[in-house]
């Protein structure tokens, strides 16, 4: 056995502190974050373009993009399992 041998693991752990994290995320909650990561810089651009007003067609392409993308993410995660990242984690 040679020295770095010695650090290799085998097999990871299979619970406990040191087995790595295998973090899910529910699908409806990542829904509600990507929907407004969307609409709200979409609402703060056009109210700052348009000095204090803000224009109700933007508002709502801005609202419809943000439904169908969360709704896509939402869809994609639940497909998943909640799992974002398959395999080795580093």
């Amino acid at each position: 056995m040679t020295d770095d041998d010695r650090w290799r693991r085998i097999e990871p752990p299979a619970s406990g502190p040191s087995a790595p994290p295998s973090p899910r995320f529910d699908p409806f909650a990542t829904a509600i974050g990507v929907f407004a990561a969307i609409v709200i810089p979409v609402v703060v651009i056009d109210y700052e373009v348009n000095h204090g007003h803000v224009d109700g067609d933007v508002l709502a392409i801005g609202i419809v993009a943000g439904l169908v993308v969360a709704f896509l993410v939402a869809l994609w995660l639940a497909r998943r399992d909640g799992q974002v990242w398959r395999g080795p984690q580093l």
